[in-house]
């Protein structure tokens, strides 16, 4: 045995061995107090703008940042639907229209919605603009409903 090897050994043995064991120690302590999950942060359900009192700013602004997260969701679900597609079509070729018949029709509808939803608000929309466009286009729906009648 060398000199190198027993001054490694000794180093591990009176500094890093004690020092591992008591921080692995302390994050199983801490593990069983407040574990630490991977995935993402789940926000509580605020009420939507429409359950906001007139100058209750503070409402508006959580219905806002509501808003907002869901409009993420939504854009992370469209891209996956949008991903799950091409990857469909990369693999089956020239039967893709045929074989890939459920994942463009998940992707369609879901760009519908989301365009039904959100389109022409613009980036910086908020949830009281959102809520504009969802009354006119059920007034619209209405007033189309009575003409057809």
């Amino acid at each position: 045995m060398s000199i190198g090897d027993f001054v490694n050994k000794l180093v591990y043995y009176t500094v890093d061995g004690p020092v591992t064991a008591i921080r692995g120690f302390i994050e199983r302590q801490h593990e069983k107090r407040e574990p630490f999950y991977y995935y993402h942060r789940r926000y509580r359900r605020v009420p939507g703008v429409e359950d906001c009192l007139e100058g209750d700013h503070v409402c508006i602004y959580e219905a806002d940042m509501q808003f907002k997260r869901d409009r993420k969701v939504e854009q992370q679900i469209i891209n996956l639907l949008r991903e799950e597609l091409n990857v469909c079509f990369r693999t089956e070729g020239v039967n893709a229209h045929q074989l890939c018949k459920k994942e463009l029709e998940d992707f369609e509808q879901a760009s519908d919605n989301y365009e039904t939803k959100y389109g022409e608000l613009g980036y910086a929309s908020t949830s009281f603009r959102c809520l504009m466009k969802q009354k006119q286009r059920m007034m619209r729906e209405r007033q189309q409903e009575k003409e057809a009648a």
